[in-house]
Formats: structure tokens, C-alpha cells, sequence
């Protein structure tokens, strides 16, 4: 593929040909149920999409129905009967360290695929490999070495969960890492590596807690983690912090910042509350039930792994009621002054304030809105030039581009691009191009 296309423009006196430079490519899941696959894009510098085709994964999606098993059903209002949002995790499409390989979970089978960024930004399935348990949701990489989170095969009882890892050799092959299966007390929703590849976080969406693992030299685990410490939890006015999304960023003194979603949709004795009229004639997706506004924690890892809150529960909102609701991807600017939020109920983008010592102040409660509220926003990522915020909806199958102000950290949306399977995509990750 060429490395940019030329588009003409013809004035009066003078002929004036603009250069559009390939920056990278951007990928989403399709989740199919017969064949899991990746819709590719080339991504331009002016922010722009194309796209270049579907690559499938030789793995199974789950297509209409929910990681808990339960089946397609728009009409009931719920949460986790529409399908549109099949993991409830982050980073179930992901990247290798050294950005030659899409790493895709096939919920539907239980595996993990690893395809290579061929030369023009299509992708070729290098192989396919078990993951620790039957629903793998989320991945995470640095060096050589993969981990995957997976829920357990029964979903009635979503307690269940693992972590597994794998080598990944020059030629992009997985292999499993022997011994390496970790279990965890909650169903998994993110999993992430600090930025100096000691440490492995892993947050559970059912318990509200967050782990710190230490990565040994060879790639393993500690058996145990050097470190756990739960959501801010929840009390007679505040819901049930419901952890998804993480973005790790570097802080000072060696240390790293942990931010972390959590959408508040269960009171303290985990029971749902009913919509009111209103929220239902505006929100297509408060048919049914309601969550209070959602959040975002930062914490502290330090040197040793150990991981200390710094900013909990500032809400994507003015109060507890009324903000942005079930705030659960988040990515972070380049230079680590600015995170995103994705906010799929409220059909919103939210947009925090980073500080040098890990504290997160609200700027923008919505930097961005769909004008019908009908945008399941759900994974979030940089461009490759860390310009543009590239984030998929989930009952549409549109990637989103929207353009960073570096000095504001405000959004402005570039274009919207079809092209993924509509109602149940999931994730979205950019690899740089490269000549």
C-alpha cells in the first residue's frame, strides 16, 4: 500500500496537491457466532478511515448473546439481554509489544487468536490457542509475553475467572506459558501491564476488586499478587462500584497511575433501579432500568507494585444522579494530562484532567453526545499519532473519530465509519504503519 493518497483541488490560477500520510491501521471484533473476525481500517493523518476488509480469526464469536448466556432481547430493557455489548470488558482485541500483531479472544470457543499486520495493514492468522477457561474476555502484552483474562463456563454464577500466559515469538506464534494459570475470586473485565513490565493489573467487575501481580524475568506470575485493594465501595446513597475499563499511565518517581471506570447500575444490596418515565422517553437504552452517575478512580502503583487510591469515585457528573451513566472504557493522551471515558448508556464521552501526582479532576462532563442518545460507545483507543480518540459503537458497528485540542484535551468529531457487524462488536486498537 501506498504510504499516502493525493487528492487534487483545482483553483484558478494554480494547481494544489495535498499529501494524506497512512499513520496507521485501526481494528474491531466482530463476535460473529459462526466465525469470529477483525474488520481492518487504514487510518490518515487528518483523521480519516478506510477500509481495508475482514480478516477472520478461525475462532467462534458469541454473536447475539451476552457473556452471562443470556440471549438477545431488545425489547426487555435490559442491560444484559440487548447484546451489544457481548464482553463487559476492556481490551478483548489488543496488540503485541512490538505492534505486528492483532491478538483478538473468541469468546464463543474458548481460544485466542494471533493474526500479523501484513505490509498493507491486512491481517493473516498466524494460530489459535486455548485460553485459561471457556469465555476468555480481555488481553494484555509486553515483550514476548500475552496474558489473557477469561470467565469461567458457568454463567450462572459469574464468580469464576482466570489469567493465563503466553510467549509470542518474532513470527507472531502463541504459545502457552506452563504453570501460569492464576485464578481469580471475580469475573474479569481488564487487564493491563504497567508501562515498565513488573507488574500485571487485573480488575474484577463482580467483587470491585483490583490486583497487582509481579512479572518475573521468564514471564510468570507471582502465585499470588503483591497487591489488591477494592473499588470504592458502597454505601446507603452510593451504588456498587462496577470496575471495566483501565488505562495505565506513567507518573513520577517510577511510579505509574491506574485509572479505572466503574459504572454504578446496583444499589449496596446489589438490585437494580427502575428508570423513571423521563430517562425512558430520552435514552434508548434506559428502557428498563437506571444507574446512578458514573465514575472514574485513579491509584498509585509504586515501585514495588503496591497499588494506594489517589482519587476516588469522581463522578462523570455534578451529583450522584443525573451525570453520565455506566462510564466503562477510557483511554489517556500521550502525554498523560487528559483521559477519555466512554459513557454507552448516556451515549457520552467524558473528558478528565490528569495531574502530575495521579489525581483526576472532572473537565468536560460531555466532550462529546450522540444528538439521539443511540450510540453504544464502548472500547476507546489513540490513534497511532496520538491525535485523534478512535472509538467504536456497539449497536451500529461505526468506528468513531474524534480530534484531540492538546491544549484543552476537547474532542471534535471527524466522521463516523461503518463497516463492523452491527449490535455486537467489541473492542477496537490501532497499530502503527509502518514502510
Amino acid at each position: 500500500m501506498m504510504k499516502y493518497i493525493l487528492s487534487a483541488v483545482f483553483l484558478p490560477v494554480s494547481f494544489f496537491v495535498a499529501a494524506k500520510d497512512i499513520t496507521g491501521g485501526v481494528y474491531v471484533a466482530t463476535n460473529n457466532a459462526e466465525e469470529n473476525s477483525v474488520i481492518g481500517y487504514t487510518q490518515y493523518s487528518d483523521g480519516t478511515l478506510d477500509k481495508i476488509g475482514e480478516f477472520k480469526t478461525e475462532g467462534k464469536g458469541t454473536g447475539l448473546v451476552e457473556l452471562f448466556g443470556l440471549p438477545y432481547d431488545p425489547k426487555s430493557g435490559h442491560t444484559f439481554k440487548d447484546g451489544i455489548d457481548p464482553l463487559a470488558a476492556a481490551y478483548g482485541l489488543w496488540r503485541s509489544a512490538d505492534n505486528k500483531n492483532v491478538l483478538v479472544v473468541n469468546a464463543g470457543d474458548g481460544t485466542v487468536t494471533s493474526l500479523r499486520v501484513q505490509d498493507d495493514l491486512s491481517l493473516k492468522v498466524v494460530n489459535k490457542v486455548a485460553a485459561g477457561d471457556v469465555k476468555p474476555n480481555g488481553i494484555a502484552s509486553f515483550k514476548n509475553y500475552v496474558y489473557v483474562v477469561s470467565m469461567g463456563e458457568n454463567a450462572e454464577d459469574p464468580a469464576e475467572g482466570n489469567i493465563k500466559g503466553y510467549t509470542i515469538d518474532d513470527n507472531g506464534l502463541l504459545k502457552a506459558l506452563p504453570n501460569s494459570v492464576r485464578t481469580l475470586s471475580g469475573r474479569p473485565a481488564s487487564i493491563e501491564v504497567t508501562p515498565d513490565g513488573k507488574f500485571l493489573i487485573v480488575v474484577e467487575i463482580t467483587t470491585g476488586l483490583v490486583r497487582s501481580y509481579a512479572i518475573g524475568d521468564d514471564g510468570e506470575l507471582s502465585a499470588k499478587p503483591v497487591s489488591m485493594i477494592y473499588s470504592p465501595q458502597a454505601n446507603k446513597n452510593r451504588f456498587f462500584a462496577l470496575p471495566i475499563g483501565t488505562k495505565i499511565v506513567k507518573g513520577e518517581n517510577g511510579n505509574a497511575t491506574l485509572l479505572v471506570t466503574e459504572t454504578r447500575f446496583i444499589d449496596s444490596g446489589r438490585n437494580f433501579y427502575n428508570s423513571t418515565a423521563e430517562q425512558k422517553k430520552k435514552y434508548p437504552f434506559l428502557q428498563r432500568f437506571q444507574g446512578q452517575t458514573g465514575s472514574v478512580t485513579s491509584y498509585n502503583i509504586d515501585t514495588q507494585g503496591k497499588l494506594t487510591m489517589i482519587s476516588p469515585d469522581v463522578l462523570a457528573g455534578k451529583s450522584i444522579w443525573g451525570g453520565e451513566q455506566t462510564v466503562c472504557w477510557i483511554t489517556a493522551s500521550e502525554d498523560g494530562k487528559y483521559a477519555w471515558s466512554t459513557n454507552p448508556l448516556t451515549s457520552s464521552i467524558s473528558t478528565y484532567s490528569i495531574n502530575s501526582d495521579g489525581s483526576i479532576k472532572l473537565k468536560k462532563e460531555i466532550a462529546y453526545q450522540d444528538a439521539k442518545y443511540d450510540e453504544y460507545f464502548l472500547d476507546i483507543d489513540l490513534s497511532a499519532d496520538g491525535n485523534y480518540v478512535n472509538t467504536i459503537s456497539g449497536n451500529t458497528g461505526k468506528t468513531f473519530v474524534f480530534k484531540i485540542d492538546k491544549q484543552s484535551g476537547d474532542l471534535t468529531k471527524i466522521g463516523e465509519y461503518p463497516g463492523s457487524a452491527l449490535i455486537h462488536s467489541y473492542g477496537l486498537v490501532t497499530i502503527p504503519y509502518k514502510q
